[in-house]
């Protein structure tokens, strides 16, 4: 081969190379953009979650303390005073509703 031929040859295949990283760049770009919208939707679901989770504890704990008080009312005072619960549960605070979030009066 010549010295034409030759560079002709390189500087063809630094063109192509040179296609090709831009390409990738591209590519790059549109992974990064997918990501953050993804990442956006995963956070948005998240509070959606915590929120939803935060107002069944509300809930649960609204119908615990109706549920006592129906018991109350069902059993007249007790023996030992007009206040005193004997068998009721309410939810503590926590983030996460377990077996252990219970707590017995």
């Amino acid at each position: 081969m010549c010295r034409l031929s030759r560079w002709l040859a390189a500087s063809g295949k630094q063109q192509q190379a040179a296609k090709d990283m831009k390409n990738c760049d591209h590519h790059n770009a549109d992974l990064c953009k997918q990501l953050t919208s993804c990442n956006a939707f995963v956070e948005k679901a998240q509070k959606a979650l915590t929120d939803w989770q935060r107002d069944l504890e509300m809930k649960t704990q609204q119908l615990e303390i109706k549920m006592c008080n129906k018991k109350e009312d069902m059993h007249g005072e007790s023996p030992t005073g007009p206040h005193v619960l004997t068998s009721c549960f309410v939810w503590t605070s926590t983030t996460k509703p377990s077996s252990n979030g219970l707590k017995r009066w």
